[in-house]
């Protein structure tokens, strides 16, 4: 699909014409194919109009331009000729412009139409515009909205000067090569990763230096609208140009967007006093799905713009014998199993379809299978933006080596279609750091054709993706352990859950082994309150355990890796409730003490749910292993044993309406309490990417009556 307002599709070298000795030059014209009526008729009009660069090739000191003596874009049908030059301003990279060649897309034809200019950005600013730094509710700073009189027009007009982000990207010379920077020219920003490394930068006491490039970013995210980007910036006497890669595309710009700057001036200019001047024009809106704020400032993903159906859909273009396929921009790149899929052939193999999936086709390569709709999903698919404009789609979770080879090229999103599958632990580690990263952004997606849902991994477990604003809501995340056999009454558990939910809402969630028994019927409660829950379960299939799949959010280990699957439950919450159980709830028991005993879990009450005095003997044995100092003196007086769940209830809200007053009544020394509290709180960051971790270090005001 195109928005043809004012962008044409890419455009490449068509003729390259001969190099002068000793130039720094070199002349090209370029070829855009298939240019709408509009961008034809805007052209004949003599509307305003620039040559844009590539963002890959600008971001590496290549400058693209008109040709001083080219004249007016030549139209010849539905496609239009221009006559261009291309500067290396990058003494870093040698003779660069030796290696383009015909074929290679670099140019973009922008019209700059007065009749679609904004003229009043407030109206837009924070619905479908995002700048700059969030510093309070609805308030940003880091951007000046000014005034100017639009020349064709002569109407008063707003745009705006952003400040740089604090960080830039720096060029690794022993990383840079003749074939480092092919790869450029030819894949874009993909390839931009393996010769440059992101560095923090105080803005403050940086100076840009005349003959320097600068590549940094400024903080910005469209929706609906087009952002042009001036190729002055401010101080205008400083003569600082912003190379050619200016076009900020509608739903493709979020976050942070990167920009290069080159010093053409004779004085050095404060990195903290330079502005990057944006106008904005109007775009039609592609989308069929609402225009949502969050989606707008954070970027639209696969999960935002389709349907399960037409999730489902994109499975059915995908050939049997295949490893996958690589969605990019609409076109399809089969990705061929090797006869030995876990060997370097089949990484070769991959390598060789990521390649092919960097070269944009003129038109979109859609295979005749789906249900006749597969057209409209293409075109949603055509706003995807930033890092996850490129999808692998695949039938199983492809290994770890496929893995790091398909995000080195710069793909982050993976759609699998998979019912309730198991996992190694390294893999939902490293699926942990490769979503949570702050570098990475990659996000894991799984098609379940079972319950016809489409799940996203976050923190740890998969979920819908609407459940995710649900999942960082809670504050007091219970692990409810027990007995999975029909014989164990779960009767005191569920009064309990009762008894909670309703004083604690959308703060409280249940955390569980994921299978059946006490697991499955506090899952059930939790849906019934509309309460989040989450099952970190185990494949124990050969023990008649089958695993939940009715959960909020649920991850499954492979078989024998029940330590692991402990950790990670023990990691997730934070108040355990044991009720009557066996040996596993005698090993989970264990287990969360020593956990607290290590201050890797925040201190809290460990409640057990104890009618038949079950655990008696276990909370003798803390009390005997403290006695002899075996183990800290604290951690019996952290087991409750409760024979009702009003105790229960008593207990722990007693604790969350004044963490610090339960310890002080239970002699919890304050050094332990503190050690906890931060201990645990990075080991969360690390183990499963949350910076929001509850430590128990406020009172629950909400909790007062």
């Amino acid at each position: 699909m195109q928005i043809f307002q004012i962008i044409s599709p890419d455009g490449y070298i068509a003729k390259l014409h001969e190099q002068k000795e000793h130039n720094d030059m070199l002349g090209a014209r370029f070829h855009f194919p298939f240019v709408s009526d509009y961008i034809r008729g805007a052209v004949q009009e003599e509307k305003p109009c620039i040559f844009s660069g590539r963002s890959g090739n600008a971001q590496i000191g290549i400058k693209t331009d008109l040709a001083e003596d080219g004249g007016t874009p030549v139209i010849e049908g539905s496609d239009i000729f221009v006559e261009a030059k291309l500067q290396n301003l990058n003494p870093l990279l040698g003779n660069a412009l030796d290696l383009f060649k015909k074929g290679d897309e670099i140019g973009r034809l922008v019209v700059m139409d007065p009749e679609l200019r904004i003229k009043d950005v407030r109206h837009y600013l924070h619905k479908r515009l995002f700048v700059g730094k969030k510093t309070g509710k609805v308030y940003y700073e880091g951007f000046d909205i000014r005034q100017e009189t639009d020349p064709a027009t002569g109407h008063t007009c707003d745009y705006i000067a952003m400040e740089l982000e604090p960080y830039q990207y720096c060029f690794e010379p022993h990383a840079i090569s003749q074939s480092s920077i092919n790869a450029v020219i030819k894949k874009g920003r993909s390839a931009l990763n393996s010769i440059r490394s992101r560095m923090p930068l105080n803005l403050d006491n940086t100076w840009l230096k005349p003959g320097d490039l600068f590549v940094g970013a400024i903080k910005i995210s469209l929706g609906d609208i087009y952002g042009i980007i001036d190729a002055v910036t401010d101080p205008l006497d400083a003569e600082i140009e912003h190379l050619p890669a200016r076009v900020l595309d509608p739903f493709r710009t979020f976050r942070d967007r990167q920009v290069e700057l080159y010093h053409f001036g004779t004085d050095a200019v404060a990195l903290k006093k330079i502005r990057v001047k944006i106008r904005f024009y109007r775009a039609k809106n592609p989308l069929t799905v609402p225009l949502e704020k969050t989606k707008v400032k954070d970027g639209y993903r696969l999960s935002d713009l389709l349907t399960n159906a037409e999730i489902a859909n994109l499975f059915s273009v995908m050939d049997e014998k295949s490893l996958g396929l690589i969605l990019n921009k609409a076109n399809f790149i089969p990705i061929p199993k090797a006869l030995d899929p876990f060997g370097q052939a089949q990484l070769e193999i991959i390598r060789n379809a990521i390649l092919e999936s960097t070269f944009r086709k003129n038109t979109p390569l859609v295979q005749a299978r789906g249900n006749g709709k597969f057209q409209n999903t293409l075109d949603k698919l055509s706003v995807l933006g930033g890092v996850n404009s490129r999808v692998f789609i695949g039938r199983a979770f492809p290994d770890l080596a496929v893995v790091d080879a398909l995000k080195t090229s710069g793909l982050r999103t993976f759609l699998i279609h998979m019912n309730n599958p198991s996992f190694a632990d390294d893999y939902i580690k490293k699926m942990i750091r490769l979503t949570h990263s702050d570098h990475s952004g990659c996000e894991f997606l799984r098609y379940d054709s079972d319950t016809d849902k489409l799940y996203s991994f976050y923190h740890g477990c998969f979920m819908e993706p609407d459940d995710k604003e649900r999942f960082d809501q809670v504050r007091y995340w219970f692990a409810f352990y027990g007995s999975h056999t029909n014989e164990a009454d779960n009767q005191l558990t569920i009064d309990l859950i009762n008894r909670l939910a309703l004083r604690l809402g959308y703060e409280m969630g249940i955390v569980h082994g994921g299978g059946p028994g006490l697991m499955k019927d506090a899952n059930d409660l939790a849906r019934q309150y509309n309460i989040m829950s989450v099952g970190i379960a185990i494949d124990l299939e050969g023990e008649h355990q089958t695993s939940l799949t009715t959960c909020d959010g649920l991850i499954k280990y492979n078989e024998g890796l029940r330590l692991a699957r402990q950790d990670h439950l023990q990691k997730l919450s934070n108040l355990p409730v044991v009720n009557t159980g066996g040996y596993g709830s005698a090993e989970e028991l264990s287990i969360t003490i020593t956990s607290m005993k290590l201050h890797e879990n925040a201190l809290a009450p460990v409640i057990l749910l104890d009618p038949d005095n079950l655990w008696e003997h276990a909370r003798k044995q803390t009390r005997k292993i403290a006695s002899k100092k075996y183990g800290p003196e604290f951690t019996p007086r952290l087991i409750q044993s409760c024979s009702t769940a009003e105790d229960a209830v008593k207990i722990l809200l007693g604790f969350l309406e004044n963490p610090d007053q339960w310890y002080r009544k239970n002699r919890i020394p304050r050094e332990d309490v503190n050690q906890a509290r931060v201990k645990s709180a990075r080991i969360r960051q690390m183990a499963l990417g949350q910076d929001r971790v509850e430590t128990f270090d406020l009172p629950n005001f909400r909790l007062k009556r």
